[in-house]
């Protein structure tokens, strides 16, 4: 489809954007224009509202399917790489760790927290990042804005919400003050056989 083609569908009271390029603009604003520039590469955005409103990268030929489902007054209930969540008020993306990882792995880590071993176990079990388990913090990083949790190996685990205005603020903190507010973790799909209710994302 056309970069500048943007196309709508509706039914079953979910509303789905397919090609509206605007929402990137978050995803610039949090991570840097060269990060907005891999996650375009990555296919089309696909914007679906219902009860929430999700964000998904499509490539063309899924793009070319949805255009289908569109005119047939079907949407797709989930297509390609899961990107995130979009609010109305803060955060206001919400990104998931599938697109950080891509974003880290190409960057390199940025509005992230480096966390022990010892601190990803009881995150992966819904709990929040303490002082005392962080072992590198990576600008830029905002209070109530979202951060990535990385481990030593690099890999990412979850997505919390900062505690920390700035990186420098780290030195200030005693071993039991929270960094980051635990928001999703990876765990969630584990733990989502014991704990049916249990909302994906922790804040509302």
């Amino acid at each position: 489809m056309s970069s500048e083609e943007v196309l709508r569908g509706f039914a079953g009271g979910i509303i789905c954007v397919l090609g509206d390029r605007k929402v990137l603009r978050f995803i610039e604003n949090l991570f840097g224009r060269d990060a907005r520039a891999i996650v375009e590469k990555l296919g089309n955005p696909l914007i679906c509202s219902g009860e929430f409103t999700e964000l998904y990268l499509v490539s063309d030929l899924l793009a070319s399917a949805a255009a289908v489902l569109f005119r047939k007054n079907y949407v797709p209930y989930s297509a390609g790489l899961y990107a995130g969540r979009l609010r109305k008020r803060p955060p206001r993306f919400i990104p998931s760790a599938n697109l950080l990882q891509l974003i880290y792995d190409a960057l390199g880590p940025r509005r992230a927290v480096e966390v022990s071993e010892e601190g990803i176990k009881p995150f992966l079990y819904g709990n929040d990042i303490l002082k005392k388990s962080v072992l590198k913090c990576y600008e830029p990083v905002s209070r109530s804005e979202v951060v990535g949790i990385i481990g030593s190996d690099g890999y990412v685990y979850g997505v919390g919400l900062s505690n920390l205005q700035s990186c420098k603020e780290l030195a200030s903190l005693s071993d039991l003050d929270e960094v980051a507010q635990n928001v999703f973790d990876i765990g969630w799909y584990l733990r989502g056989g014991t704990k049916p209710r249990e909302k994906k994302y922790k804040i509302d």
